[in-house]
């Protein structure tokens, strides 16, 4: 009878151990098991921000894309306004020589009607 309570002590003491380990093995497993959720959780979370990240991105490369387009058309105005400015300088030198040209000749005019008037 002694071999079997020996025996009997070495089982109970074997399951003993073996719930021990399982209840270590289980919270082990739970706790990695939070980990887990906290990181899909953490996952999650940079997923949402990444994809309201590229959504923006998308808005803004639209507005960009518009701003770009804009600036061409200013430019293409900017260099049709200039040429124009050459244009009407170039006419206000050619008004300005004319004018200069009727007031030697109107000069010119009021000496000779002067001379004439004192001759």
């Amino acid at each position: 009878m002694e071999v079997d309570s020996n025996t009997a002590i070495e089982t109970i003491f074997v399951v003993a151990l073996a719930v021990i380990a399982l209840a270590f093995g289980i919270k082990k497993v739970l706790k990695d098991w939070r980990i887990s959720e906290a990181g899909d959780s953490v996952m999650q979370l940079m997923h949402k921000e990444l994809e309201r990240m590229s959504a923006q991105n998308t808005v803004l490369s639209t507005e960009l894309n518009k701003l770009q387009q804009e600036i061409i058309q200013l430019n293409a105005q900017l260099r049709q306004l200039c040429i124009e400015n050459d244009k009407l300088q170039t006419e206000v030198i050619a008004l300005t020589n004319e004018l200069n040209a009727f007031k030697r000749v109107a000069a010119v005019r009021k000496v000779k009607v002067s001379s004439n008037a004192t001759s």
